[in-house]
């Protein structure tokens, strides 16, 4: 799964699971007979249990009702590592490093932040037993894209050596699918990961089989987690959350402890569960249309996703994905969502396009989207603007350029909060509450999103109010009107990002919201109690 604003996580299901899980909670339900619970967890008042079917394989159900902000699963990592792909990072904390400027490992030379990184030593980031290991492979830092390159075989490496290190965990990660002879098949996963991984592995002459070396790449590719913040990129193995189910409307959410000593994950209720409810996570980022979801999950977790946002044109009444009609400026949907190659159709007259023409336009659009600075106000504006007969102002493309516009309006240069014109301020509000209508569809309850919507959201009200007020615009019942509306926005949103790490960008916001809250209430001397 990936971005930090939105951590988007990785994984999947379990060796032996049968049928790739395609998680409808109609087919599941269809067929009851067949599901069958696993034996009892060891662990006491679990409020989920294990269950198996021919459809789903391994996933996780509610066995009693979960509150909103309720932990469900709370374990530690199995192991962590660099992402594949990675530059240049500290083997220890995984932030990026200055190449001109590197630090060394003192016994294996490897990078690092430096001597006293608060990973050194831990399982979790440049264990002693991997720099033992690592001793007699010394890094080339004449060729750096060579040392990039190494990064690769690094985090499968961690894995296989927990054979020795930690057999307790080596044999839990074992129990996790690899997808073999899917992997096998495609013509280009398995012949990369035997030329960065498998090979770099035997070249630096450690004894591990080929096919070995394979599952491991598989096993991460299927069921890692993107974890970390505040600069520093990696990803993670656990024991128990990569049993839960994916939905692109997920009913959790996941937060990582970066700096504890096992970098724990903790996942919680987005929303209330009653007993025998699926719980799940989005495997995807839920900010793409679903022609970008599906691709995502069937190249990377080997399965095609049926859930209900998938299967629905409309996208549950979002219109995501939707396209303006150039004849009647309709709607243009997928005649057939679950078949890419099906047409699209304007729900307003006869226009259709076929799917070929529908992925250009948007490899064009995403193409352009993406040469957009990510601090340029005008530069999404523009493209809101410019695109605004093409496609639908819910669209996947407009939503990220609005996510953007929402945090930045009122933090960079010329567009300081306290010095933006009412028409910027009612912009931002404008803004924020377009969003906030999308994610209480495909991201519901206590998601992050919705957590720092409201904060953004809370700020250009409560600069309006303050001005309406230095004017006599408002009365003192306006004013307490208005603030109590400002209170309850912030009082959710500490809510929700209090469950954040407090050193992430999400937890400094959830600080932020509860010093703002006791700002509000010294209002109560002039207008008396608010709530």
């Amino acid at each position: 799964m990936h971005k930090k604003g939105h951590k988007k996580k990785t994984k999947k299901r379990a060796r032996g699971d049968g049928k790739n899980k395609e998680n409808i909670i109609e087919d599941v339900q269809d067929e009851k007979d067949e599901q069958t619970p696993e034996p009892a967890e060891e662990k006491k008042n679990l409020c989920y249990e294990i269950r198996h079917s021919s459809i789903m394989g391994r996933y996780l159900v509610a066995t009693r009702d979960i509150r909103p902000g309720e932990v469900i699963v709370e374990e530690p990592a199995i192991a962590v590592g660099p992402c594949s792909g990675c530059g240049l990072i500290c083997l220890g904390c995984y932030r990026e490093l200055d190449e001109a400027n590197l630090a060394k490992c003192q016994g294996c030379k490897w990078p690092m932040c430096s001597s006293s990184c608060y990973g050194s030593g831990k399982y979790t980031g440049h264990s002693t037993y991997e720099c033992e290991t690592l001793k007699g492979i010394p890094p080339d830092y004449t060729k750096l894209e060579d040392l990039k390159d190494s990064y690769q075989a690094l985090m499968p490496l961690r894995c296989l050596l927990l054979k020795k290190a930690d057999p307790k965990k080596w044999t839990a990660l074992s129990a996790m699918e690899s997808h073999n002879e899917m992997r096998r098949a495609r013509g280009d996963i398995w012949p990369t990961n035997e030329k960065n991984v498998v090979q770099r592995i035997k070249k630096w002459g450690l004894d591990f089989d080929d096919e070995e070396i394979h599952t491991v790449c598989g096993i991460l590719e299927v069921n890692a987690f993107e974890v970390g913040g505040s600069g520093a990129s990696a990803r993670a193995l656990y024991g128990g959350a990569y049993l839960l189910a994916h939905d692109c409307t997920p009913s959790t959410t996941h937060t990582d402890a970066e700096r504890a000593a096992s970098r724990p994950l903790t996942v919680r209720a987005a929303v209330p569960h009653q007993q025998g409810d699926l719980i799940s996570l989005c495997y995807a980022y839920t900010l793409q249309g679903t022609l970008k979801r599906r691709e995502h999950i069937k190249h990377s977790k080997f399965f095609e996703c049926r859930c209900r946002r998938c299967a629905d044109p409309t996208e549950l009444g979002t219109y995501c994905s939707a396209f303006r009609c150039p004849r009647c400026a309709g709607r243009v949907l997928p005649a057939a969502p679950l078949q890419p190659a099906a047409l699209w159709r304007c729900g307003g007259c006869a226009y259709s396009m076929a799917a070929a023409a529908v992925q250009l336009l948007l490899k064009r659009l995403t193409d352009e989207f993406e040469q957009i600075d990510a601090n340029d106000v005008p530069g999404y504006e523009n493209f809101l603007h410019k695109y605004r007969n093409v496609v639908h102002s819910s669209h996947y493309l407009c939503l990220s350029a609005k996510h953007s516009l929402s945090q930045l309006y009122g933090k960079v240069a010329d567009y300081m909060i306290h010095e933006m014109p009412d028409s910027e301020l009612n912009r931002k509000i404008e803004i924020c509450r377009d969003l906030m209508k999308v994610f209480d569809v495909i991201e519901p309850g206590y998601s992050r999103l919705r957590g720092v919507t409201l904060y953004e959201l809370h700020a250009p009200l409560m600069i309006l109010t303050t001005r309406d007020f230095e004017k006599k615009a408002i009365t003192k019942d306006n004013l307490r009107t208005r603030l109590k509306e400002i209170v309850g926005y912030l009082t959710e949103s500490a809510l929700i990002l209090g469950f954040e790490p407090p050193q992430s960008s999400e937890g400094l916001m959830a600080s932020a919201a509860r010093d703002a809250l006791k700002k509000i209430k010294t209002w109560e001397q002039i207008i008396g109690k608010i709530s």
